[in-house]
């Protein structure tokens, strides 16, 4: 009984030294949280990463050919490729290709961007025989099916003319024209675009840039190395290689003072807000922190746009900002929507608040809440193979440090306020930048004015009057 006693006051004496009051001290962030994967080249030049991942019986295929949207020969052309990979081949048509990869689960996707095309297969590792059999096919050999080619070209059309009602979307298109210029980064699709892309510019594009020399192959599952290494060898070890085109793109445009671009939408009652400026490529060594500041500014409920355009004006439901890095550059924004009324003080606001970050630290306490949420988010992505078959790839495609992902924890969890100020005031710019507004001219010109030279657009994204 004596025992029994003593361990309950033990247990109870313990229970009270613990103040449930206080939050816990995070702990240190995992030195090296990304897993180890095996890289092999084949004979033909098509560069393998393999990822054994047991946790569930699936495994995840996905090609990048290191040619993008920069390398078409017409706007447009690398999206029309990738929109019908999945779209009919040489061996089935759409609907058997449909029905086929219904059968065993599978999804077998592709998307453009400028730098790259990627590829994706996913499902469960028992059928990885006929999801690499309809995988390549879809890559091998892709026939662009002329009714197939027409239909993406109307619904392209479609969406191109939606888009005209879509504000958010304007505004995309008018800040990488005003970001980029004349640079390949900048264009974007027009109804006259879509109608000079031929299924023969596809067939070309196809023949030219899917190659093994131009692409590389991730595969992340539960899968073992050597097995699944013999079964690619297999099938991909055929695959012809060729000789791609080489790029030689200069860095994009700067930006020389404050200029305003307005693209007048009559009727509308609130406006998109979007602040502009260069930013880095891929390729640097800053992104740990700047992950970290952009949190700061613009992350989320706890940014400090959110706080006070949202939180202490009212002005907005939301308010955010990003950095887009791309192999030969990149931009920053800071983007809100708003009541016409109160346009051009939001844009003062999102302008001060770009000043504050470099003019002066932000609180111990601030900086440690972003770093610790940003480390998180990043042990979390972890849990998605086709986020880790990206990174994997991302190294190679970006010239990367082998142990970029490996060590990104680690630094992130390294970074100061102090470090923050510094990279504001390295990438962040209040006086050369572009600013971007989708609304009713009329109403919020006046206000704009006042803040730098405003250049009228209509929807066409083309300058109007003087």
């Amino acid at each position: 009984m004596k025992i029994l006693l003593s361990l309950l006051l033990l247990a109870t004496t313990t229970v009270h030294a613990i103040d449930r009051t206080q939050k816990p001290e995070p702990g240190p962030a995992p030195a090296s949280a990304f897993p180890d994967y095996r890289t092999e080249t084949l004979p033909n030049g098509l560069k393998v990463f393999v990822m054994e991942d047991d946790r569930k019986p699936t495994v995840t295929f996905r090609l990048v050919i290191r040619s993008g949207s920069l390398f078409e020969p017409k706007t447009g052309t690398a999206d029309f490729v990738a929109g019908l990979l999945n779209r009919g081949t040489a061996k089935r048509d759409a609907a058997t290709f449909a029905l086929e990869t219904d059968s065993i689960g599978v999804a077998i996707e592709s998307a453009a961007s400028p730098d790259f095309i990627s590829v994706s297969a996913a499902g469960l590792t028992k059928y990885t025989g006929p999801l690499l059999d309809l995988f390549t096919d879809a890559v091998f050999h892709a026939a662009f099916p002329a009714d197939q080619f027409a239909k993406l070209q109307r619904q392209t059309l479609s969406a191109l003319d939606e888009e005209k009602q879509q504000p958010a979307k304007l505004a995309a298109k008018l800040t990488g024209k005003v970001l980029y210029g004349a640079h390949a980064y900048g264009a974007y699709l027009t109804p006259a675009a879509v109608q000079a892309i031929t299924r023969e510019d596809l067939i070309a594009f196809h023949r030219e840039h899917f190659v093994p020399n131009n692409a590389t192959l991730a595969i992340v599952g539960d899968v073992k190395t050597a097995d699944i290494l013999a079964e690619v060898k297999r099938v991909f070890g055929d695959w012809k290689t060729g000789d791609p085109r080489k790029l030689k793109m200069a860095a994009p445009p700067t930006l020389h003072g404050i200029t305003i671009h307005l693209l007048d939408r009559p009727g509308s009652v609130q406006s998109n807000i979007v602040v502009v400026q260069p930013g880095p490529a891929r390729a640097n060594p800053d992104t740990p922190g700047l992950n970290v500041l952009n949190a700061t500014l613009g992350g989320g409920f706890s940014g400090r746009l959110f706080q006070n355009l949202r939180e202490k004006h009212g002005w907005t439901y939301g308010a955010s900002s990003a950095f887009d890095m791309r192999k030969f550059g990149g931009g920053f924004q800071a983007s809100t929507e708003t009541r016409n009324e109160v346009t051009a003080p939001a844009v003062v606001e999102l302008l001060k608040e770009l000043g504050r970050l470099s003019e002066e630290p932000a609180p111990v306490a601030e900086i440690a809440l972003q770093r610790q949420y940003n480390v998180g988010n990043y042990l979390l992505s972890l849990e998605s193979s086709a986020r880790t078959a990206q990174r994997v790839q991302d190294i190679d495609l970006y010239g990367l440090p082998v142990d970029f992902y490996k060590t990104y924890a680690t630094r992130m969890a390294a970074i100061t306020p102090t470090d923050v100020q510094t990279l504001a005031k390295k990438y962040l710019s209040t006086t050369d930048l572009a600013i971007i507004v989708v609304g009713e001219a009329k109403d919020v010109r006046p206000g704009l004015e006042k803040i730098g030279k405003v250049i009228l657009y209509d929807q066409d994204l083309q300058p109007v009057g003087k």
